[in-house]
């Protein structure tokens, strides 16, 4: 069992060390939960914020001795340090890619929580890993891993799978929202220590977008349409829903990825969502396996379709950053990972919120200019769309109109190590 290998570590005086770099909610929420657990040992945390660092680790219990010795405001400082694992928490793309190139350099594995980095230059990152003879991991706990989970776990019983994804709250009202908008649309009052952009870049789509983005290139399912189909269904709905026009559902081809809503444009919401959690459908193709499969019953996180032949495995949740030590765990014990880059199956490409003129600076995900749509990367390339990742500081060189696609000919790109390894990923070619 992982736990009793981790207690061995920890009974031997070996506790895998483990790096933080970002403590933002998410940061906080690892670094926090592994400070009570035994075989790992968070060793340090970097934050530009250093008092943010060091109240992650308290919260974790950490003693003050060890926090003074553990927090540090530089990420380089960090990846050079005795570690035996970095997890890039930023969230940041270009943060991102700089830490986990540094760590990689640096001989570290790396976990990565950033799907915006990974999205964007995870696949050169993940190569990178491999000629460094280190490993590179999606993170466990969030939706892109424990989606891949369940499509491996149709596909290793042999199940052909159909359609993997989450579940959330959008509608496409919400395209054009702003970070003014948030407090307004999710219904918060008062105050509160929270990121407007961060929470803008899931009501407009972006976030969604981004982390089925980083499913398709985990597991190589393709993207259906451009912009996903985000229909509104109950769970009980899904697998008949979420199949083959031929079979009476809504997909042009089997073997996509698919957010699903739990909102109708009218606001009025479904009855059993699937907001939080994650699923994949498949195909149960002989009556032996739908009955059998069906006698277990929805009890057990399982709905079987009434017409289209087909089950639904779903997991009704995910922790966040809670979970993400068990992925750590694994990686560092069994040497194995939770996904990652292996296809350029998919592109969040960049349209714009508004009418843009030539001159205008874009503002990048979560913010007033442009929003991200899901497009197969094939696609992507062959119309030379702007990937949303590299929107942050980029000029408008000739007008866009709003809800317009935006290309590379449209702007100027800041100039950034993301865009430098994103340009050496291209390079590579689409394999």
């Amino acid at each position: 069992m992982l736990a009793d290998q981790l207690l061995a570590r920890e009974a031997e005086g070996r506790p895998f060390r483990v790096g933080v770099i970002g403590a933002g909610t998410f940061g906080t929420q690892i670094v926090a939960q592994m400070g009570r657990m035994r075989g790992l040992r968070v060793a340090a945390v970097a934050d530009l914020n250093a008092e943010r660092a060091a109240r992650a680790l308290r919260l974790g219990g950490t003693s003050d001795a060890e926090i003074a010795a553990a927090v540090t405001t530089s990420a380089d400082d960090l990846v050079n340090r005795e570690l035996d694992v970095v997890i890039e928490a930023t969230g940041h793309a270009e943060a991102g890619a700089l830490h986990a190139d540094a760590a990689i350099a640096a001989g570290k594995p790396v976990v990565m929580v950033t799907v915006e980095a990974d999205v964007l230059v995870g696949h050169r990152l993940r190569q990178l890993a491999a000629e460094a003879g280190v490993l590179y991991s999606m993170a466990y706990g969030d939706e892109p891993a424990l989606a891949a989970e369940l499509v491996d776990w149709a596909r290793t019983l042999g199940f052909a799978v159909v359609a993997a994804g989450k579940g959330t709250r959008f509608t496409p009202a919400f395209r054009h929202a702003t970070p003014d908008d948030v407090p307004r649309l999710y219904g918060f009052t008062g105050g509160g220590d929270y990121n407007l952009r961060v929470f803008n870049s899931f009501l407009d789509g972006t976030k969604h977008a981004i982390e089925m983005a980083a499913l398709a290139n985990a597991t190589g399912l393709g993207v259906d349409v451009r912009g996903m189909h985000f229909p509104t269904l109950d769970l009980r709905e899904m697998p008949d829903r979420l199949a083959p026009v031929g079979r009476g559902g809504i997909l042009g081809r089997a073997g996509v990825v698919e957010a699903v809503s739990v909102i109708h444009p009218d606001g009025r919401f479904v009855e059993r969502g699937l907001r939080g959690g994650v699923y994949a459908v498949f195909d149960a193709p002989t009556e032996y396996v739908r009955d059998s499969l069906a006698g277990y019953g929805e009890i057990i996180g399982m709905v079987h379709g009434a017409t289209s032949r087909q089950a639904m495995i779903y997991r009704p949740q995910h922790f966040v950053g809670h979970e993400v030590p068990i992925g750590v765990a694994r990686l560092l014990v069994r040497g194995e990972t939770c996904g990652g880059p292996v296809h350029r199956a998919a592109e969040v490409v960049a349209a714009a919120k508004m009418r843009l003129a030539p001159g205008t600076e874009l503002d990048g995900e979560g913010g007033y200019t442009v929003y991200g749509l899901l497009e197969d990367a094939a696609a992507a390339r062959r119309e030379n769309l702007l990937p949303i990742g590299l929107t942050a500081g980029a000029v408008v060189t000739r007008e866009v109109p709003a809800d317009g696609l935006l290309t590379w000919a449209d702007v100027e790109p800041r100039e950034s190590f993301a865009l430098a390894l994103r340009r050496a990923q291209d390079a590579r070619g689409p394999a």
